[in-house]
């Protein structure tokens, strides 16, 4: 039997102990395996009988030979039976301190990103049948609503607590005042989740037909694709209330807020973009573009050359968050840069977009 046999068991093998380093860690990885020799017999002095050097290069010898398959046989042949082997406590004592003078990435590999998890049921298969059922359920005039949904779910997540996020609890938040109207969000989603419950999407969460829906909400109206990971796994109860934000903040108290969700000003100010579709006046009510920017720059609401009917009119557009964040002077600079280019503000909402539906996610 190979080594490795007895290693798994935690036994000796020829008089010599194997050990898995990954035993005495904590680290996920393939374990790395230490060769112990057998201890050699005592002379009257107290010293070994052979010399440290000469026993490392024996040492090493005997290891090339045990793990060449052609030497197998006749290394066995050379093993002593009448020495003491080295005891299982010896071989952790020696295994930790070697782990302690070794660099880690000689021993281990880093655990893999959480989403690379999800490769189970993330397939091409799969993709291609979430793809049929968003084309066959979502349709542009939901579009809005389906994106709102998205911000809904996943903008519960904390970096403080490390809870909330992209779950599908929003499922089970809809009578909080801050989730009115969501359900002409969920109705679709929810066909989609449906569509796919047999063939090879079945393994998809709801959350994850959110996050993709929304997704292809921002492409139907003209915006970027945008490809998230799946494998989510859905929440069964709500998660803590009072953590979306309001439609009046400050500019400071929206940074303070996507600031606690773990998102910079810059990333706050690319899915302030998502306003642009839905009719809230900026541009047309179903087209992705940068027309937000544009309006926060031009602020019609507080154009002193309009008339009274006018301004009565812009007053209309938006929602007052909106109107403070044109005036932020922390985010004015990723305003007029999306406003100057629509590319840039596509690029940076894709990455953003992404980010948000898999903060606080737990993959299967």
């Amino acid at each position: 039997a190979h080594p490795h046999d007895a290693i798994r068991r935690g036994q000796e093998s020829r008089g010599r102990v194997y050990v898995a380093m990954s035993s005495i860690s904590s680290f996920r990885a393939s374990p790395t395996y230490v060769l112990l020799p057998r201890r050699g017999r005592a002379s009257r002095g107290g010293a070994t009988s052979t010399s440290r050097g000469d026993k490392l290069g024996h040492r090493a010898r005997r290891h090339q030979r045990e793990c060449d398959p052609a030497c197998r046989a006749s290394a066995s042949r050379d093993q002593p039976t009448s020495a003491p082997a080295t005891t299982r406590r010896e071989a952790l004592v020696f295994a930790a301190s070697l782990f302690a003078t070794t660099p880690l990435a000689a021993l281990v590999a880093g655990p893999p990103p959480a989403v690379a998890a999800s490769s189970r049921v993330d397939t091409p298969e799969a993709r291609a049948a979430l793809r049929a059922a968003l084309e066959a359920n979502i349709v542009k005039t939901k579009a809005p609503a389906v994106l709102r949904l998205v911000f809904h779910d996943a903008g519960t997540f904390r970096t403080a607590t490390n809870d909330g996020g992209m779950n599908a609890s929003v499922r089970y938040e809809l009578s909080r005042p801050e989730s009115f109207g969501l359900k002409r969000g969920l109705g679709p989603v929810t066909a989609v989740y449906d569509a796919t419950r047999d063939g090879p999407a079945a393994g998809l969460s709801f959350a994850d037909c959110i996050a993709a829906a929304g997704a292809y909400a921002v492409e139907i109206t003209g915006g970027p694709d945008i490809e998230v990971p799946l494998g989510r796994i859905d929440a069964d109860k709500a998660d803590p209330e009072g953590r979306m934000p309001g439609e009046s903040l400050t500019g400071a108290e929206q940074r303070d807020v996507f600031g606690a969700m773990g998102m910079s000003t810059r990333e706050m100010v690319a899915l302030a973009g998502a306003h642009t579709i839905g009719g809230k006046g900026f541009g047309e009510p179903y087209s992705f573009d940068n027309e937000y920017y544009k309006t926060l720059l031009k602020q019609p609401w507080a154009d002193t050359t309009k008339t009274k009917e006018e301004l009565d009119m812009a007053s209309h557009i938006g929602l007052t968050s909106d109107k403070n964040l044109a005036v932020d002077e922390p985010s004015l600079d990723y305003i007029r840069a999306y406003a100057a280019d629509q590319d840039k503000f596509f690029a940076d909402f894709s990455k953003v977009y992404v980010k948000m539906t898999t903060m606080g996610a737990k993959f299967a």
